[in-house]
C-alpha cells in the first residue's frame, strides 16, 4: 500500500501530528510531504492519502482545497486530520474539501487534536479576553493554559495508534 501524508501547518502542531503519523507507519511505504509540495496530479498515485491542516476560522487552508480542486484524478481512500485551539469551531472544517470528493472517494477515518495557538500574538490574545464576561473569561483562560504544550506526547501517541489502525484495517 502506497501512502502519502500531506499537510498545512502555520504554526506546526499539524506538522508534528503528520510526522507522528510517518513515524508510526516507517514499515510501509509513506510520503510525508508538506501540501505545497504535492503534484496534485500525483495524488491518484496513492492508496491512501492521510490530508490534514490547522483549522483556521472553522475551516481548513485554502491549499487543502486548491490541491483537491486540481487534481485530475482524485484516489478511492482519504484520511483527514487536523489541529485546532478550539473546543467546538473545527467540527466541520474539511467542508470544502467534502464536497469536492463527493462520492468519487471514501472518507475512511478523520483524526482532531487540540493544539497550542501559538500563533496568536500575546496581546491580542488579551485584548480578545478582554471583551468576554467574566465566567466566560476564566473559562477561556483556563483552556488557554489547557492548551499550552499541544499537541503533547500522549497526542502524539495517540496519533500514532490512529494511523496504525487505519492502515491496519485495509
Amino acid at each position: 500500500m502506497k501512502v502519502l501524508i500531506t499537510y498545512f501547518s502555520n504554526t506546526g502542531n499539524t506538522e508534528k501530528i503528520a510526522k507522528s503519523f510517518k513515524d508510526a507507519l516507517s514499515d510501509k511505504d509513506v510520503e510525508l510531504k508538506p501540501i505545497s509540495e504535492v503534484e496534485p496530479s500525483s495524488l491518484i498515485n496513492f492508496d491512501l492519502v492521510f490530508l490534514g491542516s490547522g483549522i483556521y476560522a472553522s475551516r481548513v487552508n485554502k491549499a487543502l482545497v486548491e490541491l483537491v480542486n486540481a487534481a485530475p484524478e482524485l484516489p478511492q481512500n482519504f484520511v483527514f486530520f487536523s489541529t485546532h485551539a478550539s473546543l467546538v469551531g473545527y467540527q466541520d472544517g474539511f467542508k470544502l474539501v467534502k464536497r469536492k470528493l463527493g462520492h468519487t472517494s471514501n472518507i475512511i477515518a478523520e483524526f482532531d487534536c487540540c493544539g497550542d495557538n501559538i500563533g496568536i500574538p500575546e496581546e491580542t490574545r488579551n485584548s480578545m479576553l478582554d471583551k468576554l464576561p467574566p465566567e466566560k473569561r476564566k473559562e477561556a483562560e483556563k483552556h488557554q493554559q489547557w492548551l499550552k504544550g499541544r499537541p503533547n506526547e500522549e497526542d502524539l501517541k495517540k496519533a500514532k495508534e490512529f494511523a496504525r489502525s487505519v492502515v491496519e484495517k485495509r
